[in-house]
C-alpha cells in the first residue's frame, strides 16, 4: 500500500504519492514446492522465487517476512538455514535484514534457533507450547508484538498488523506511510494487551463450556 501505484491509484494529492516507496514482493518457497502453495481455504499462492534463486540470497533482501503454519510444522533443515542465513546477516555498512514473523510464524524462527536468548511474541493461546518448545527465549505474554534487534514478532494473526504498523512508521515514517495505514485502518492499537491473562483464561473456559452444551460434546458432520 505504501507504493506510489497504489497511492495513486487511491486517487491521493501528488504530494503523497511522491513520498510513496517503489518495492518489489517476492513469495518465496522451497523449489520441490512447485509453482503453487496450498493455503487454507483450498486457496493458491503462486511462487515467485524459490529458496534457491541469487535474488532472494541473504543480503539480497530489506525485509523477510514469515506468515504463520500450521503449528505442528517440523521444517526442513534447508529452510531454517534459509531463514537463519537472513536474519545473521550483516552488511559491511552494518546493515542488516528485518525478520518479521506474524502469528505462528515465530515457530520457524524458533526452530532455526534465532529466538535463542531473545525477546518474542506468540500467538497467546499456544505460549505454554512455545515456552516448552523453545526455553531460550524469554516469551512475552501481555504485548501485541515484540521488536529485539533485527527480528520482530507478533501474536495471533491481527496482531500481525500491529507490528507492521509500527514497523512502517519505524523505518518509513512521513505523510505517505501515516496515509496508507489510515486507509487500511491499523496501527491505532496499543501494543499491551487490553485482557490481562486470567480473563482470556476465564473467557475460554467459558466458551468451551458453551461449546459443550450446545453441541452435547457431539462433533458436527461435514
Amino acid at each position: 500500500m505504501l507504493s506510489p501505484e497504489y497511492l495513486r491509484a487511491c486517487t491521493l494529492p501528488a504530494s503523497i504519492i511522491n513520498l510513496g516507496i517503489p518495492s518489489i514482493i517476492h513469495y518465496i518457497s522451497m523449489p520441490e514446492t512447485g509453482p503453487f502453495v496450498e493455503l487454507t481455504a483450498k486457496a493458491f499462492l503462486k511462487v515467485s522465487k524459490t529458496t534457491e534463486d541469487k535474488e532472494v540470497q541473504p543480503g539480497m533482501l530489506d525485509i523477510l517476512l514469515i506468515p504463520g503454519p500450521n503449528p505442528s510444522t517440523i521444517f526442513e533443515p534447508k529452510v531454517l538455514d534459509f531463514v537463519r542465513g537472513h536474519a545473521h546477516w550483516q552488511g559491511g555498512d552494518g546493515k542488516s535484514t528485518d525478520v518479521l514473523s506474524i502469528c505462528t510464524g515465530c515457530i520457524v524462527l524458533g526452530q532455526s534457533g534465532i529466538l535463542k536468548g531473545k525477546k518474542a511474541s506468540g500467538p497467546r493461546g499456544i505460549m505454554s507450547k512455545l515456552r516448552k518448545d523453545f526455553p531460550d527465549t524469554t516469551w512475552v505474554e501481555d504485548r501485541r508484538w515484540v521488536k529485539d534487534g533485527n527480528i520482530w514478532t507478533s501474536g495471533g494473526i491481527t496482531n500481525g498488523q500491529d507490528m507492521v504498523a509500527q514497523y512502517i512508521r519505524e523505518n518509513f515514517p512521513g505523510p505517505a506511510s501515516e496515509a496508507a495505514l489510515a486507509m487500511a485502518d491499523v496501527g491505532e492499537r496499543e501494543v499491551t494487551y487490553s485482557k490481562s491473562k486470567p480473563r482470556v483464561v476465564l473467557w475460554w473456559l467459558i466458551l468451551i463450556l458453551q461449546a459443550f452444551i450446545v453441541g452435547n460434546g457431539q462433533p458436527k458432520k461435514a
